[in-house]
């Protein structure tokens, strides 16, 4: 039960850094900006969404894996052991998908000041 709970607070906590960033982001950008989604291997952006698309993307998906995993988490066996295999599976999809959004909307950004896509 415990890891259950320190699991569900790391996803929460996780969600929260991403749409605190995803919000801090949203208000540089017009509605019209074309937010890079995706990028090759020279850095150049291949793919570009409109902003309330590509940045709403990334925490929503997180959000509906986290649910999968809660939902995957209370319909398993109570024992320790899987207890404490399920416990590290959403507490490290949690970091690994924070960090990666963190990383893809700094790059992001970082492309759009280069251009003058942003707001001051």
């Amino acid at each position: 039960m415990l890891f259950s709970l320190v699991g569900d607070a790391l996803w929460i906590i996780a969600l929260s850094i991403m749409a605190s960033a995803t919000r801090m982001a949203w208000g540089r950008m017009t509605p019209e900006t074309k937010v890079p989604l995706q990028f090759a291997l020279n850095g150049k952006p291949t793919l570009r969404l409109k902003r309330n698309l590509a940045l709403l993307l990334i925490p929503t998906a997180a959000f509906f894996l986290g649910l999968a995993l809660v939902a995957f988490n209370r319909n398993a066996a109570t024992s320790v052991e899987q207890s404490v295999i399920l416990f590290g599976v959403r507490a490290t999809a949690a970091a690994l998908i924070a960090v990666g959004h963190l990383r893809w909307l700094k790059a992001a950004l970082e492309l759009l000041e280069s251009e003058g896509a942003l707001k001051s």
